[in-house]
């Protein structure tokens, strides 16, 4: 059986390293691709849902106003998005 090195520690640190199992890894494996499956198919059901919903109440005349409104919100999510990222990488480089 295969075993993984995990490392918990300073990352310059031999301390606190311990095994883990191929058995559980490829549990938390499956675990972690069921939830994506789900969350996937959730968000397809969602979007749809949302999409339906806006074809109702606005119709097709605002179209180019949501595209709009679509495009700028994409754009401030990834900034913050890309801040949270940057943070993290900071914190890991110490």
């Amino acid at each position: 059986m295969h075993t993984l090195l995990l490392r918990q520690g300073p990352p310059n640190s031999l301390k606190n390293y311990y095994c883990v199992p191929d058995v559980v890894l490829s549990m938390k494996i499956q675990r972690f691709l069921i939830g994506e499956g789900i969350l996937l198919f959730a968000s397809v059901l969602v979007f749809r849902s949302v999409w339906t919903l806006l074809d109702r109440y606005f119709g097709y005349d605002c179209l180019v106003e949501m595209l709009l409104l679509g495009a700028a919100l994409t754009v401030v999510g990834l900034i913050l998005l890309n801040k949270e990222v940057e943070c993290e990488m900071k914190e890991m480089r110490k």
